[in-house]
């Protein structure tokens, strides 16, 4: 290829990258600048399922880390602001960005700017950002929130990729149920309805759940989405909400994790916040927003109560051994002596992970016997309510 011919390539290439980013630059979206009324109807029905879909903590993560990476290097936090707009995949993200980058343009502060979406950033991230504002350490703050949210996102992979298989199975499980009951079943009934013996209970029992799903099915539908609703409003509740969070930390096997991610996630909000310069009182208010979990926010808003009173963090957290064991206690009262209590969080945190780690691969190793004894009950009622009608058939007809 000649050298005219390459520039002209290269012309043409500069030429359509422009045309790219120009588009690009009209599709922004900012809330509260583009006009919606301009919009589709197809292009409106899009941003209702953009603007309530979930934003997952890797891509906060991502967005905290990469953010942190670009003021390090000296770039200033519109225009980095305005890179993240184009690199971030997830649409709701990248609305919010483009949101905040206009909110730095019109003057106001990144904390200023994240206050606009409680439900994307909570308390404690929020928190963070405006005391680092004021510190001037925002890019190492930044930093350490990600660090944060990619642990947090870590422990969810890890607890759903325990969870996956017993799951699967025993969905698989109850799919195999219902085929049997409302298919093979039925064909069966007739053959046993003809004969004069007496059928077992299992047979009896099976028999008759055949009837109930083919012929009400709908019924258990309109009861299962009734439930569910119920269910759903009841835990919506302050009372509710209360209720269910206490009894989720009392199941077995998954209650001791449950309450170890949440002890991590206090610890690893304590000591983040601690170390951004926050009063203890403020960070207390920001982890009770933080944990997840109204039984924690709780007991943390206590523990603020006796902070204010004169006494110590880990004296208040000593009180609930069930929630804060005694290792976490007696690690807290060492930071609150030796003045190191954000240190000591992120050394808390990382021998917490360690434990859930360890109790992920003993619940594993619990539910694969466990899912053994449960299939195998299952194959067994139904081979005896198969085949023991079966069998006395052919002995009456010998």
């Amino acid at each position: 290829m000649t050298p005219a011919r390459n520039e002209q390539r290269t012309t043409q290439l500069d030429a359509l990258l422009s045309k790219v980013q120009k588009e690009v630059a009209r599709d922004e979206f900012v809330y509260g600048v583009t006009n919606r009324a301009k919009r589709s109807f197809i292009d409106r029905i899009n941003d209702f399922l953009i603007d309530h879909s979930a934003v997952p903590v890797s891509e906060k993560a991502y967005f905290f880390e990469l953010l942190g990476t670009m003021l390090h290097s000296g770039i200033p936090l519109s225009r980095a602001l305005k890179i993240l707009t184009g690199k971030t995949e997830n649409q709701h993200l990248r609305r919010i960005i483009a949101t905040i980058s206009n909110e730095i343009e019109h003057g106001r502060t990144l904390s200023q700017a994240l206050d606009r979406f409680p439900e994307v950033f909570d308390e404690s991230e929020r928190g963070v950002v405006r005391s680092s504002e004021a510190a001037g350490t925002m890019e190492r703050i930044l930093f350490k929130v990600a660090a944060n949210l990619e642990r947090r996102n870590d422990l969810g992979a890890r607890l759903t990729g325990a969870m996956i298989y017993p799951i699967a199975v025993l969905v698989a499980l109850f799919i195999g149920i219902s085929v049997m009951v409302v298919f093979v079943v039925p064909q069966l009934e007739g053959i046993f309805k003809q004969s004069s013996i007496t059928l077992p209970l299992p047979t009896r029992i099976l028999l008759g759940a055949s009837v109930i799903l083919s012929q009400s099915w709908w019924l258990i539908a309109i009861v299962a989405l009734f439930i569910i609703a119920a269910f759903h409003i009841y835990t919506n509740s302050e009372e509710g909400r209360f209720s269910w969070d206490f009894r989720k930390l009392h199941i077995p096997f998954v209650g001791s994790i449950i309450r170890k991610i949440i002890v991590l996630r206090f610890i690893d909000t304590l000591g983040i916040l601690i170390e951004s310069g926050l009063p203890i009182n403020q960070v207390l208010e920001y982890v009770a927003g933080a944990v997840g979990n109204e039984v924690y926010r709780i007991k943390t808003y206590e523990a603020l109560s006796d902070i204010q009173e004169g006494k110590k963090l880990s004296s208040s957290l000593a009180k609930a051994p069930f929630l804060f064991p005694e290792t976490v206690t007696n690690m807290v009262a060492v930071g609150e002596q030796t003045a190191s209590l954000g240190e000591l969080a992120q050394k808390i945190g990382s021998h917490y992970e360690r434990e859930i780690d360890y109790t992920l691969k003993n619940l594993t190793t619990v539910l694969g016997p466990l899912l053994i004894v449960v299939i195998g009950g299952t194959v067994a009622f139904f081979a005896l309510a198969v085949l023991s009608p079966i069998f006395s058939l052919t002995q009456a007809v010998q």
